[in-house]
C-alpha cells in the first residue's frame, strides 16, 4: 500500500482503525462512531483483500466460464515490452486522484462536524 507517495508496509489493526475513523468522518459521523462496514471497508482498502463470503463465491462460480480442470495445458506466450513510462504515469495519476478524493472527503466530514456543532 502507498500513502501520500510512501509505502506503508505491514498493515496493522491501528492503521485499519484509523482509516475506519476517517471513513466515518467522511460520511458525516464522529470518529468514534465507526461501524462494522467502515472497519471492513478500511481493511479491504489497506490490504487489497476482496470479500470472502460464501454467497459472493457462489455467485462468482455461477457466472464464471473458468474451467478449473482445462483440457489442455496451453503454451507459453511471447513476452512483450511494456512502456514503463506510460504504465507508471497512469498508476501515479490513479493514485493521485484517489488520494485527492480521500483528502476531500475527509475535509468535508470535518467541516460538516464543525457546522453541526455551531
Amino acid at each position: 500500500m502507498i500513502e501520500h507517495g510512501a509505502g506503508v508496509g505491514t498493515v496493522t489493526r491501528e492503521m485499519v482503525l484509523k482509516r475506519a475513523r476517517e471513513l466515518a468522518l467522511s460520511d458525516g459521523r464522529e470518529a468514534g462512531e465507526v461501524t462494522e462496514s467502515d472497519f471492513d471497508q478500511a481493511r479491504r482498502e489497506l490490504t487489497g483483500a476482496g470479500t470472502s463470503s460464501n454467497e459472493d463465491l457462489d455467485e462468482t462460480a455461477a457466472t464464471s466460464n473458468w474451467d478449473p480442470a482445462p483440457g489442455t495445458l496451453g503454451h507459453r506466450a511471447e513476452s512483450q515490452e511494456v512502456d514503463d513510462e506510460q504504465t507508471v504515469g497512469e498508476q501515479l495519476t490513479h493514485e493521485g486522484v484517489d488520494e485527492a478524493d480521500h483528502d476531500e472527503r475527509l475535509q468535508s466530514g470535518r467541516e460538516n462536524r464543525r457546522e453541526s456543532r455551531e
